[in-house]
């Protein structure tokens, strides 16, 4: 995949980084996905992975207002009996809101898409005992796969859908996909990746122990990762919050500048 010219600041242009912070979702997806069980249709992508998570049978629409697109796109996550989720990194009519709605997907708050100037960040650093790896091997890549299927929380086989394992990821310096660890008396407790599309660094993935959290763990592996980017030329970082993390995000720099509108169906 084009990684493309790389966003050298968010300037005075937070909308349109907002847009593309957003629609990174879709470009990420995208580069994992594909290949690996996404099938791809005319504006969306779906993966339908029969995990009880609604990310593990996810429509990611990019065609906002074309009602045969939606239904193409969702319709197929009717059957697999989970829980589904489709979001519009783009935003989406109310007409082909309403259609989601009525085959029974409800609309939570919609996931705020931050970036930050990765020179800008706050400072973080780890606890004494605590360090920072970059994930390589088989071992690391399991470890991290049962911290992000915990911390997240994710079932496990989702989260090795996202694992360096299974995305063959490779530990080049300037590789589109790289993943991080904290560890602790060499067990990983904290977790964050990262993925080059559109000239931006996409953090993905951040998850932390519950017995971990509080110490900052999570604020250190989400700007460890943007800062390795940024050694390899990339100087704006975005992502997708959580309600979870957004204090975090906005404690270390990153601001709202668009939003992805997600609507979430649960098995009866």
């Amino acid at each position: 995949m084009q990684q493309g010219a790389i966003v050298q600041s968010i300037g005075p242009n937070g909308a349109a980084i907002g847009a593309r912070a957003a629609q990174h979702l879709d470009l990420a997806f995208r580069q994992m996905m594909v290949g690996r069980g996404a099938q791809v249709g005319h504006g969306f992508l779906r993966l339908v992975t029969g995990e009880p998570h609604p990310l593990g049978n996810v429509a990611i629409v990019v065609d906002t207002g074309d009602l045969t697109t939606t239904r193409a796109a969702v319709l197929p996550l009717l059957d697999c009996g989970q829980p589904a989720a489709v979001l519009y990194p783009l935003g989406v009519s109310e007409a082909v809101a309403q259609v989601v709605a009525a085959l029974g997907f409800a609309a939570p708050a919609a996931m705020p898409a931050m970036a930050v100037d990765i020179g800008h960040m706050a400072r973080t650093s780890l606890p004494p005992g605590y360090d920072l790896v970059r994930v390589g091997t088989v071992a690391e890549s399991r470890a991290w796969t049962a911290v992000l299927a915990e911390g997240y929380p994710l079932p496990p086989g989702l989260a090795h859908r996202f694992s360096a394992e299974f995305l063959d990821a490779d530990m080049a310096a300037d590789a589109p996909l790289q993943f991080f660890a904290v560890v602790r008396d060499g067990r990983a407790v904290a977790t964050s990746m990262f993925c080059l599309a559109d000239g931006l660094a996409g953090i993905y993935c951040v998850a932390t122990l519950p017995g971990e959290r509080g110490k900052g763990l999570g604020a250190h592996v989400t700007a460890a990762a943007l800062r390795a980017a940024q050694r390899i030329g990339y100087r704006v970082g975005i992502l997708q919050s959580s309600p979870e993390g957004h204090s975090i995000y906005l404690r270390l720099g990153f601001a709202d500048l668009g939003a992805v509108r997600m609507f979430v169906r649960m098995p009866d």
